[in-house]
């Protein structure tokens, strides 16, 4: 095969051609497309650590977390996405909208400190995606016009995890069923005994303690958390030390929420968890009127990127997302529904209605 020229703006250049290397989700390695070169990436887990929430809210920060990124912005529905890069021109994972923008704005983010590679490769995402398209009687025939395979696309989406030491402080009643026998009169005015249940209602406190562990929220505004979560879990086991060889072959969007605005949702995830527990604790059969107050310390977070392959397509301009976990396979997805075939099958319906109506007047 002839030496391919080296082109200056390669990121990372193939040892034996010079040709661009990208990363192979299947070798989990870097590797050349002409001449078949591997590159290992080293897997280190050293860079891995939990940043002080209290220090990086300070008016200082925490200026041990922050870099300097290149970042383009989708000129029609916002969203932001760094490329490894010099990118004229690239096609928006959520709005699928090709974005003319050769001039990138510069934007201090926090640095990321891990990542998840890909494990789904595009082969495997195009058929996960197409076995998802055949089913489903109620979506419209033609969808497959809307949801084409070639806007699936593999992306970095970024997210926050974050661990907090959480004690709390619990009062409520707690209901204690009992029976006894009674003896009522029916409308006939016939007398008769029956048990009823009662509830003996009795003051209780406690406390409850717990330590949070990588409660995760998404970064970007793209997709809700409930999104998110439909593609849970991340096995965050895998985490290896954020390298940038890991994008080469895929984009990695920026966040947009902030890590206070993160923790905040955070916050509302852990108080859920704490408030159920606490439920548990004081209920003897059954509880009313819990109150539970909590103290959060050595809270904590990491900004980390993980895999998911997108799809976003437009059915009468309404916006639907395809999702697939980069690392699990999982999928999430709405399609939407045919007004044609729901009204045939309230027709059918109907008719069958009349039918036995007919045949039960003969």
């Amino acid at each position: 095969m002839e030496k391919l020229q080296k082109d200056p703006l390669l990121l990372f250049p193939c040892p034996g051609c010079n040709a661009q290397l990208y990363f192979n989700p299947q070798h989990q390695q870097l590797q050349c497309e002409y001449c078949g070169v591997k590159v290992t990436i080293d897997k280190g887990t050293d860079l891995i650590k939990e940043n002080s929430l209290k220090q990086q809210l300070s008016e200082t920060g925490d200026p041990a977390a922050v870099i300097e990124q290149q970042v383009y912005k989708c000129t029609r529905c916002g969203a932001e996405t760094i490329f490894t890069s010099e990118t004229p021109t690239f096609v928006c994972n959520f709005c699928t909208f090709e974005v003319v923008n050769p001039v990138a704005y510069k934007t201090r983010i926090v640095q990321p400190s891990g990542i998840i590679p890909f494990n789904i490769d595009q082969q495997q995402s195009v058929t996960i995606f197409k076995n998802w398209l055949s089913k489903g009687w109620w979506a419209p025939g033609d969808l497959k016009e809307f949801a084409r395979e070639d806007a699936l696309h593999g992306i970095y989406l970024p997210f926050w995890t974050y661990d907090a030491q959480t004690n709390s402080e619990w009062s409520g009643y707690g209901g204690r069923y009992y029976y006894e026998t009674e003896t009522v009169t029916d409308s006939n005015g016939n007398r008769r005994t029956e048990r009823v249940r009662k509830t003996e209602w009795i003051w209780r406190t406690g406390t409850y303690e717990h330590f949070f562990d990588d409660i995760l929220i998404g970064g970007t505004k793209e997709l809700t958390q409930s999104e998110y979560e439909s593609i849970f879990p991340f096995e965050l086991s895998a985490l290896v030390n954020f390298d940038t060889r890991y994008l080469s072959g895929f984009q990695a969007d920026v966040y947009d929420i902030a890590v206070s605005d993160g923790y905040a949702r955070a916050e509302g995830v852990m108080d859920e968890v704490i408030y159920n527990a606490c439920v548990d604790l004081c209920r003897i059969d059954t509880y009313r009127n819990v109150e539970v107050s909590t103290s959060y310390s050595n809270q904590t977070y990491k900004h980390i990127l993980l895999p998911l392959w997108v799809c976003t397509y437009f059915y009468k301009n309404k916006q639907y997302h395809f999702l697939v976990n980069g690392q699990t396979g999982k999928i999430h997805g709405k399609k939407p529904v045919s007004v044609l075939k729901v009204i045939l099958v309230i027709a059918l319906v109907l008719l069958v209605i009349l039918a036995i109506f007919f045949f039960s007047q003969q």
